[in-house]
């Protein structure tokens, strides 16, 4: 081979090395792009999980704020009277945290809360019972209290799945 044909092969072999060493960037480029949308997929579809279950947990206080409670927000009619009868009213204070799992079928919310609980009086005595026979003779009580809710996604919907009123 004559000097000028190894020049020409040399050119070659650096103009490929060259090209590929440019183009493995831009191969790493794609999937990292594709990860990016996905994230970005992941972390849309969070927020509306969020969004969803906070609507439900407000309209939740709306019916309880009601007395009507219903289980077609509840995973059951044991979850929807979980509080009882003697919870009259709930006062949020605050937004509170909503953590949802990382397979995103459960959630938790945390939420301080006034929460009002109402009792008959006991017709143990004359005053008593004229206090119910008049419609009074309730006693009612306001008390800060930490409500955790867990939630469930069943078929593309949240629910609450159980309510308690802890301790503030």
């Amino acid at each position: 081979m004559s000097g000028m044909e190894n020049d020409g092969i040399a050119t070659r072999r650096s103009f490929l090395k060259s090209g590929a060493i440019l183009a493995a960037p831009l191969g790493l480029a794609v999937p990292g792009a594709a990860l990016a949308a996905d994230d970005r997929a992941m972390r849309l579809a969070r927020l509306e999980d969020e969004a969803a279950i906070r609507a439900l947990h407000r309209d939740w206080l709306v019916r309880v704020n009601g007395r009507s409670v219903t289980a077609d927000l509840c995973v059951s009619a044991r979850a929807a009277a979980c509080l009882g009868d003697e919870i009259c009213g709930i006062i949020q204070d605050e937004d509170g945290v909503v953590e949802i799992t990382a397979n995103g079928e459960r959630a938790s919310g945390y939420y301080p809360c006034r929460i009002e609980t109402e009792s008959r009086m006991a017709a143990e005595n004359t005053f008593a019972q004229m206090a119910l026979a008049q419609g009074g003779g309730v006693t009612r009580t306001s008390e800060p209290r930490l409500l955790s809710v867990e939630y469930a996604k069943i078929a593309d919907r949240w629910v609450i799945a159980t309510v308690e009123a802890g301790t503030a």
